[in-house]
């Protein structure tokens, strides 16, 4: 595609509503979008959720592997995009898969029609739905550069409740609530030898047993 229409696209592409929630550290999320086009005579109105899968931690990632369900020229476009932002989340994995819902088109005006689904959002509290104006061609692109912002909105929330939960690894690619859980196995099973099974497990788990393995042994 060449730059000056995807750059085009953007430009004609405006965030109505955001999301007010942010993309969940710990589970899936299911995000909602609205898409309004303005034709001639008429507003398109497209429907569709974007799932974002569970936040990964990672050493490095292919943009390009990330979005499913966005068209055949997806991956060209999720290139386009990495380059635009300038920079990517490094140590988090977002992936995300499309699921474009009904189509419809309405005679009433471009505002009454926004006006009614702010409404709804509003009345339903729904705090993950969006609504962005788009051009009618390509509209894959403004969905995907919407779930792009909703992720460098979001990461530095997931960041900060990974690192509470100590799982980002260590320099051997080991997390740290690992490490930690490891210790307490050592305490434990100096106290009750029937932990020394748990600890064992743990240590193979991880391929750590080597390294732990003096250790282990003065145990007996």
């Amino acid at each position: 595609m060449k730059d000056d229409i995807f750059k085009k696209i953007l430009d004609n592409t405006v965030m109505l509503k955001m999301p007010e929630q942010s993309i969940s550290t710990f589970g899936t999320t299911n995000i909602n979008y609205h898409l309004l086009s303005k034709l001639k005579d008429t507003t398109k109105i497209r429907d569709g959720r974007v799932i974002s899968f569970k936040p990964e931690i990672i050493i490095a990632q292919n943009i390009e592997e990330l979005f499913d369900g966005f068209g055949e020229a997806s991956d060209i476009y999720a290139r386009e995009l990495y380059e635009m932002t300038g920079s990517n989340p490094k140590i988090l994995n977002y992936k995300f898969k499309n699921k474009p819902g009904s189509v419809e088109e309405s005679s009433r005006p471009f505002i009454d029609v926004f006006k009614t689904l702010e409404d709804k959002i509003e009345k339903t509290g729904d705090a993950l739905t969006a609504i962005i104006k788009t051009p009618n061609e390509k509209w894959e692109i403004p969905v995907m550069k919407f779930i792009l912002d909703m992720t460098v909105k979001s990461a530095q929330n997931n960041i900060r409740e990974m690192e509470e939960h100590g799982m980002f690894p260590d320099n051997e690619g080991i997390p740290e609530n690992v490490r930690n859980r490891i210790e307490y196995l050592f305490q434990a099973a100096a106290k009750d030898s029937s932990r020394i099974k748990d600890l064992g497990k743990l240590l193979n788990e991880y391929g750590l047993f080597e390294q732990y393995e003096n250790r282990f042994f003065k145990l007996f």
